[in-house]
């Protein structure tokens, strides 16, 4: 797992990404006439690694027991002490080895309720081996993804936990710039058709290829993003782009609402049906046809028995079970070089925030990867190398080359690895059991932490937010191995103020899990 965090460089125990930022600064004279030209001002991100792990403050590195988890999400020197030097960076590329994107999490906003100069609002981005996920997508959003190498065009799905403006206005910016991106590549010349048609396998609606080069041209498909939220984000997005006279024609865009739960404002529920509302039109599950947009479209899911909402669920794999992919081959469906047709466990479930303001926690697994086989013990037990390999490492039992019997796995697998797990939470002041059930043994939780131990439980209440100290509790009694803090309000910036937290969380961890902030 990689974690990386993009917010001002001056924030404290964070994952510094190596990268280099221009800033223009206009320094004014006193008469307005006058105005001085700007200087840009170079700022150079190092590579090295920077966990607040230790309770003392000069001591800012990462343990190994963490290391596994924490890693740039760009490429960094092998030398850590090397110049950013834009000219040595593109001249002596030997000197920069590429991290492994294959479950990447970056922190593109980890602001609470307002951006601040040292924040952005709340945004985390999973990649997972050739696509991204977005939760939560604050105002700003777009232009933070500029100072990361998440690609527009890697973004599959965008999850929004509510409709509080802190995690929802930046979405219609990110789908057009999504959408804008799709649309350079596919005019591109330098990419030809048979790549474009390729890179652009598997989605769902076919794009003639007159509009992109001719009769002769093969025909594309568009591109598709899913969004998934409570009821309600249909009309909010539609909303947007039908005012500001936005065009969507390069890229499908799914818009899935969870419907049912506890506090849904839709489909007859309490706080839509109050006298208050008597006669008028839901807002939130309404149709109107003004804000229709053509290519967006809605689609609803509903909750499940158990008190969650099953978003993806692949198939288990089996000896029959194929995928293939934008290559051409045809892979087992936990193979990590599907990319975007890699499919993973993904759930969610209520949190308690505020009355009437539904919220969701949202929880990602993958497939149990493939485990590593002897080859000596495999051809020993009469099993050359072949496809059949690939089964055992997903402990599928095979008959034999010469079919006189059965190897089993057990036989043969020295290495057997477990699936990773990714659980977010956004604002709450309690997390329910179905929510609970999800994250447990997560890798790694994300985990608010607006208040402090010293507000209080009536402020907890009040607020509908948490802790540190609760927050380190929660990812110890879930067993969570990695706790990584969030949603910080205005004036959690610092090196005092930041230590503050981590002890905090500690406290309530009781060395249970690693903490990062």
């Amino acid at each position: 797992v990689i974690i990386s965090k993009r917010v001002q460089n001056r924030c404290f125990a964070q994952c510094n990404s190596s990268l280099q930022c221009k800033r223009s600064i206009v320094a004014s004279s006193s008469q307005a006439a006058h105005i001085r030209h700007q200087q840009q001002q170079y700022r150079c991100y190092g590579s090295q690694l920077k966990v607040e792990l230790d309770p003392h403050p000069e001591e800012v590195v990462a343990t190994p027991a963490i290391e596994p988890y924490l890693r740039t999400c760009l490429r960094t020197s092998i030398n850590a002490d090397d110049n950013c030097n834009n000219q040595q960076r593109t001249s002596n590329n030997d000197n920069y080895k590429a991290i492994d994107m294959e479950f990447a999490i970056t922190f593109l906003g980890t602001g609470g309720g307002s951006p601040t100069m040292h924040r952005n609002g709340s945004c985390t981005a999973l990649r997972l081996g050739g696509q991204t996920y977005l939760f939560d997508v604050c105002e700003g959003t777009y232009r933070q993804l500029q100072f990361t190498r998440i690609s527009p065009m890697s973004i599959t799905k965008i999850f929004i936990s509510h409709l509080h403006g802190d995690h929802l206005y930046g979405i219609v910016p990110v789908i057009m710039g999504i959408m804008v991106a799709h649309k350079v590549a596919m005019n591109d010349n330098s990419m030809s058709q048979k790549r474009k048609s390729r890179f652009y396998k598997g989605n769902n609606r076919r794009l003639a290829g007159a509009a992109y080069g001719g009769e002769d041209s093969v025909t594309i498909e568009k591109p598709t993003i899913e969004i998934y939220g409570p009821p309600g984000l249909y009309n909010y997005i539609g909303m947007v782009l039908s005012l500001s006279c936005s065009k969507m024609n390069h890229l499908n865009v799914k818009v899935i609402e969870l419907v049912g739960g506890k506090e849904e404002r839709g489909f007859g529920s309490g706080s839509a049906s109050s006298s208050s509302q008597r006669g008028r039109r839901n807002v939130f599950t309404s149709h109107y046809p003004e804000i229709q947009t053509p290519l967006v479209t809605r689609k609803f899911l509903e909750q499940n028995d158990d008190k969650t909402w099953i978003i993806d669920a692949p198939e288990p794999v089996t000896a029959d079970s194929q995928v293939v992919g934008r290559d051409g081959f045809a892979r087992l469906p936990n193979d990590t070089n599907l990319g975007t047709e890699r499919r993973l466990h993904i759930k969610a479930a209520e949190l308690d925030h505020l009355s009437g303001v539904q919220t969701f926690g949202y929880v990602v697994e993958e497939q149990p990867p493939p485990g590593t086989i002897d080859k000596e013990k495999a051809v020993a037990l009469g099993v050359k190398p072949s496809k059949k390999y690939g089964l055992l490492k997903c402990g599928i039992s095979v008959p034999n080359d010469d079919g006189t019997g059965e190897v089993h796995p057990s036989q043969v697998l020295c290495n057997v690895f477990r699936p990773r797990k990714f659980s977010l939470l956004a604002d709450h002041r309690r997390v329910p059991p179905p929510m609970a059930r999800l994250c447990a043994n997560s890798d790694v939780v994300v985990h608010e932490a607006t208040l402090s131990k010293k507000d209080g439980v009536d402020r907890i209440k009040t607020r509908g937010h948490q802790n540190a100290f609760n927050a380190g509790r929660f990812a110890q009694m879930l067993g969570c191995k990695v706790l990584a803090l969030n949603h910080f309000g205005g004036l959690a910036f610092g090196k005092s103020l930041m230590t503050d937290i981590l002890s905090e969380a500690r406290d309530g961890n009781r060395g249970a899990s690693q903490i990062m902030a």
